[in-house]
């Protein structure tokens, strides 16, 4: 009977001591969207936002997500609170690896919406995120669609 207690300690202090070893091992598990739920870490159109004031609804913090529509979903419940910045995954250097891609301020990047593809990992309206308007117009020239500036994004994405 006294050999489960101990196995159980044990195996309680190795974890534990796993994760001060390798605090990204549980970094996966835990960059959810908060809106939706899904894995913004797996999108190819994360976004990430750095509330600097808060409200009694979403506090300060920087916040994780899977697509500009779950973005302008939470944005719509932070009246009277504050966005510091916006960044977004630049979609021409995303590789098949998790969790890649640069991120790039989303107020100087350039939006194809309409376009033929369909990017992992997000949700309606599917756009590909650009940090050059060249980049933006050669995928546009294979794939079809229309680029958009930041402004002409959001009025496009809002319900």
């Amino acid at each position: 009977m006294r050999k489960k207690p101990v196995f159980y300690l044990t195996g309680v202090f190795a974890l534990t001591f796993s994760l001060i070893l390798f605090p990204g091992l549980m970094a996966h598990a835990f960059e959810r969207c908060i809106m939706c739920g899904m894995d913004a870490q797996k999108s190819e159109t994360k976004f990430t936002v750095q509330v600097t004031e808060g409200t009694k609804a979403v506090r300060a913090g920087e916040y994780s997500f899977c697509c500009l529509h779950c973005l302008v979903l939470f944005k719509a419940r932070l009246k009277g609170g504050k966005i510091g910045s916006i960044l977004a995954r630049d979609y021409n250097t995303v590789t098949e690896k998790y969790d890649s891609g640069e991120m790039i301020d989303a107020n100087k990047a350039f939006y194809l919406v309409e376009s033929g593809l369909r990017p992992k990992g997000s949700m309606v309206p599917f756009m590909l995120i650009f940090s050059t308007l060249k980049t933006a117009e050669i995928f546009k020239k294979v794939h079809g669609g229309r680029i958009l500036n930041w402004e002409e994004v959001w009025k496009y994405t809002k319900p």
